[in-house]
């Protein structure tokens, strides 16, 4: 276990270079089977659910060639061995495998996926979109059986804007026969980073980034290599940071990617500056705001702790709803050891700011309630502690490194439990 000591009232200034996107990169190195040829992906943040990933596919008979962050992984020997609930349990991302042994041999089993604990995430959608493709769904003790003799293109509609549910139906889909039309999909630009890797191994992918998007199976696709686009959650984490404690450009990204956050951070008071590949927060004024999560390209929900905790700042009440992960506000629970005046209302926070946070012990729950409560960290008096760090590891590469450049005073200690 990893507990994380944070000094509050400093200042943070200086550059985050933004690593490859973990959305893109789970989905992507699923792909990787779908060929026998090698593939390559460059970009791979390293990252724990990223090495939980490599050790399914490796379980598989993936080999796997890395190089920091360029990894080249070697197909041709994998078989679909089936992987139990003790294995999938630590990445929701294992749910892609489903498609895809159905899609190169025709049969396969996963056990139920896991991930964060923020809520019912019910994989009904996966489902429902793979039995669309001719693929037979069987679920025995947990461990999901699939079956399918030939996959065909079919019609697919979402009842929700589902992102695991769009990635799971275009990755079967690009070996299916016929054409395949996935309606109400989730236009996320991790959803277009995938379907540019698919078609850089032959598939032929149109319409990603619309809800709408058009596949014509073929029969076989071919190695490539393929570059990852920036994550927009690391990217939009630290400009949070910036807006509160000092000034942080993050440098690699793609600023269309981030528009819904700089609104907010706009309307929250802070200065933002806009290059080609970088943005500057500078903190400036710390004004309430009202937040409603919603699918991409609203405020993603991801970022909804994070901005939580910086609204503890502002001079006012300030309202966040998400009504799409019931659990992601375990953070707040937290905050409140601090002083911070939160209260829950159905699916909304209601943050009353300006007032002085007293330092805590808190624990963190997943690595976006982990971001959240380092920021709350910072702004109190006194030293904090987040127990059980480690969760940062799921989704942010090297997080305490990051904050130490930018002249936070943080440091983790390792304890056993």
């Amino acid at each position: 276990m990893e507990i994380l000591h944070i000094v509050g009232q400093q200042k943070l200034e200086g550059t985050v270079d933004i690593s490859g996107a973990k959305q893109s990169a789970l989905p992507c190195l699923v792909a990787a089977l779908l060929t026998e040829e090698p593939v390559t992906i460059e970009n791979v943040p390293v990252i724990e659910d990223v090495e939980v990933m490599l050790s399914l596919l490796q379980e598989l008979g993936v080999a796997i060639e890395r190089d920091g962050e360029r990894m080249t992984l070697h197909a041709k020997d994998a078989v679909a061995m089936p992987l139990l609930g003790s294995e999938t349990r630590k990445v929701r991302a294992a749910v892609y495998l489903l498609g895809v042994f159905a899609a190169r041999f025709g049969k396969g089993a996963v056990g139920l996926p896991g991930g964060y604990a923020i809520g019912p995430r019910p994989i009904d959608l996966h489902l429902k979109a793979l039995e669309r493709l001719g693929i037979k769904v069987e679920n025995e003790s947990g461990l999901y059986h699939v079956n399918a003799e030939k996959l065909e293109g079919n019609r697919i509609y979402l009842d929700l804007r589902s992102f695991g549910a769009t990635v799971s139906a275009m990755l079967a889909a690009v070996l299916a026969d016929g054409t395949t039309v996935i309606e109400n999909a989730a236009i996320d630009p991790e959803i277009v980073d995938v379907a540019t890797m698919l078609t850089s191994m032959g598939a032929h992918v149109i319409g990603a980034g619309t809800d709408e998007i058009r596949i014509k199976g073929v029969d076989k696709l071919h190695g490539c290599t393929h570059t990852l686009i920036p994550d927009r959650l690391e990217a939009g984490t630290f400009m949070i940071y910036g807006a509160v404690a000092g000034e942080v450009t993050v440098r690699n990204v793609i600023p269309t990617h981030l528009e819904g956050v700089i609104q907010k951070l706009l309307d929250y008071g802070a200065d933002v500056e806009v290059g080609e590949e970088t943005i500057t927060v500078r903190a400036n004024a710390f004004k309430p705001i009202d937040i409603r999560v919603f699918h991409y390209s609203g405020y993603p929900t991801d970022l909804q702790p994070i901005m939580s905790a910086a609204l503890l700042k502002a001079n006012g009440t300030s309202i966040v709803t998400d009504k799409l992960y019931a659990q992601r506000f375990r953070h707040i629970a937290e905050m409140r050891r601090m002083n911070a005046q939160i209260t829950l209302e159905d699916a909304s926070a209601v943050i009353r700011g300006g007032t002085t946070l007293a330092n805590a012990e808190m624990e963190c729950a997943d690595a976006r309630s982990g971001a959240a409560l380092t920021l709350a960290g910072l702004q109190a008096n006194g030293e904090s502690t987040v127990i059980h760090a480690e969760k940062l590891n799921d989704s942010y590469v090297d997080f305490v490194g990051k904050l130490k450049q930018l002249g936070a005073l943080v440091w983790v200690d390792e304890v056993s439990e």
